[in-house]
């Protein structure tokens, strides 16, 4: 059985498989889904990353908890849409994480080592 609750772009479900619990978070554009324990997924998360100060532009968001392990683009960069601007590690994995819509970098909300969590600014266009 699978239940969802729909956070903005992203899609949490809460997967039963063989009597536990999962939480899936699917985010359109993203390498793969993250796969949780529920009972992880209800723990408390890390303190979050602080969020960028408010600008005109768009926001990218974290598709899935992990830490910054580079960050691509620098302030007042230009990016076309689908470009690759942040890499995130989770689970010795990386992912990249592409812009949605083409535009000039105003805010850089994350540095490399930073620990973020589903839906965090990374940066703002």
């Amino acid at each position: 059985a699978a239940s969802a609750a729909p956070t903005g772009e992203t899609e949490v479900y809460t997967v039963g498989v063989d009597g536990q619990s999962f939480v899936v978070s699917v985010t359109p554009g993203a390498d793969a889904p993250v796969v949780v324990p529920a009972a992880l997924a209800a723990a408390p998360a890390a303190p979050a990353v602080p969020a960028a100060a408010p600008s005109s532009g768009s926001g990218v968001p974290a598709p899935l908890a992990g830490n910054v392990v580079k960050v691509l683009v620098n302030q007042g960069d230009s990016v076309a849409a689908g470009d690759v601007v942040v890499i995130l590690e989770a689970m010795k994995m990386e992912t990249e994480v592409r812009a949605s819509e083409g535009g000039v970098v105003s805010a850089l909300a994350v540095r490399e080592g930073d620990a973020v969590k589903v839906g965090d600014t990374l940066l703002r266009l």
